[in-house]
């Protein structure tokens, strides 16, 4: 079966957007449970995981899930920072998605076509 990129993408890009709300479940310390333990076994692995990546990917995914709304760079910004064009951040960003979905739980965000 082959992988779907674009629908793999689309699944990776949803769970890695909800880091930031799991980060806060995993720092509640007065509700212990399967919900935290789980949030921050998340968190942990989304951490390794980006700490991982090249100095572009990474700011490419810091920019993406893990800075808040107030502190992150607009495209323009980011392009000029990471010395990068519009096509090569989408290249970089689509690397990042497929490669988070490949590594996630033994491919477990991967969707394939029928």
């Amino acid at each position: 079966m082959d992988v779907d990129n674009t629908e793999t993408a689309k699944r990776a890009y949803h769970f890695l957007k909800s880091y930031k709300s799991l980060k806060k479940l995993a720092n509640l310390r007065d509700t212990p449970g399967a919900f935290e333990t789980k949030a921050i076994e998340i968190v942990k692995m989304i951490d390794s995981y980006s700490s991982g990546l090249d100095e572009k990917k990474r700011g490419i995914f810091y920019n993406l899930f893990i800075v808040s709304q107030k502190q992150k760079h607009t495209l323009k910004e980011l392009y000029s920072l990471l010395d990068i064009d519009k096509t090569e951040y989408d290249r970089l960003k689509s690397e990042i998605l497929l490669d988070f979905a490949r590594s996630y739980r033994e491919g477990a965000l991967l969707t394939y076509y029928d």
